[in-house]
C-alpha cells in the first residue's frame, strides 16, 4: 500500500458518528471526532461524505457522481449495510404472513459493494472496507417496534429476536468475504467489539448505533490500521 495523503469516507451513520442522545432520544453528531486525532497524528487529509440513512445503492450513486467530477483523494473507506439489511417493520407488521425484502437484498449489496471497489480502482483511488459493528437485537426489536404490533413482527421472525442479529450479521460478513475476494484492505471493527466484555455498553439505546465508547472504539480500530500503513507526523 503506497502513502496515503487525503482519504475520504462514504457510508451511513456509523462513520458520520452520530449518537443517540439518552436524554433527548435524538440523533445527534457530537463535537468530538475520531478523525481529527488521525489527521493530526498522521499527514492525513480526511473528507466524511457519510450520511445518515445511507445505503449501499445510494451510496454507489453519490461516488459515482463523486467520480465523474474528478473525485481527488488516494483512498476511500466504504461503510455500508446496517440500512441495507433493514427493514420496512411497519409492513411487516401491518402484513406479517408476506414475504418481505430488506432495503437491499445480499446479493444486491454485494454487487454494489464490488462495483464501487471496481470503479475506485479504475480511477487510480484505493478502496478500504470497513466491518459492521455488531447490534444488539433486543434492544433494537424494542426500539423500532415501540408503536408497532410486536406480536406481528415477532410472529414474521419465527418467534425470535435474535434472528435480527443474524441477518444483520450477514451483511457484515458479506463485507469481509467481498474485501477478501477483491484483496481490498479491511478494517474490521467487529471483532474488538464482539471480543469486550458487556458488548452492549458500546451501543446507544436504540441498539444499534455506537455510543461515545463505542466510536472511541472504532476511531482506535482505525488507529490501528494507520499505525500499520502510515508513518505518524
Amino acid at each position: 500500500m503506497g502513502l496515503l495523503r487525503k482519504i475520504q469516507i462514504y457510508g451511513d451513520s456509523i462513520l458520520k458518528g452520530i449518537e443517540l442522545e439518552d436524554q433527548t432520544q435524538k440523533y445527534v453528531v457530537p463535537k468530538e471526532s475520531g478523525w481529527q486525532y488521525l489527521e493530526e497524528e498522521y499527514p492525513l487529509a480526511i473528507v466524511n461524505r457519510a450520511k445518515f440513512g445511507c445505503t449501499v445503492t445510494k451510496g454507489l450513486e453519490q461516488l459515482s457522481r463523486a467520480l465523474d467530477k474528478g473525485l481527488s483523494c488516494d483512498a476511500v473507506v466504504l461503510e455500508y449495510g446496517g440500512n441495507d439489511c433493514d427493514y420496512n417493520w411497519a409492513e411487516i407488521a401491518a402484513h406479517p404472513d408476506q414475504e418481505h425484502l430488506p432495503n437491499t437484498p445480499l446479493p444486491e449489496f454485494m454487487r454494489c459493494c464490488r462495483e464501487m471497489i471496481q470503479r475506485l480502482r479504475k480511477n487510480g483511488i484505493l478502496p478500504i472496507i470497513m466491518s459492521l459493528p455488531p447490534i444488539d437485537a433486543q434492544r433494537y426489536f424494542h426500539w423500532f417496534s415501540r408503536d408497532l404490533d410486536q406480536e406481528a413482527i415477532l410472529h414474521w421472525l419465527g418467534g425470535d429476536i435474535q434472528t435480527i442479529y443474524r441477518h444483520q450479521e450477514m451483511y457484515s460478513n458479506a463485507l469481509t468475504r467481498t474485501a477478501l475476494e477483491c484483496r481490498a484492505p479491511l478494517v474490521d471493527v467487529r471483532t474488538p467489539f464482539l471480543s469486550t466484555k458487556n458488548c452492549g455498553e458500546l451501543l446507544c439505546a436504540d441498539g444499534i448505533h455506537p455510543n461515545r465508547e463505542g466510536h472511541r472504539l472504532i476511531g482506535q480500530v482505525f488507529g490501528e490500521f494507520a499505525a500499520r500503513h502510515l508513518q505518524p507526523v
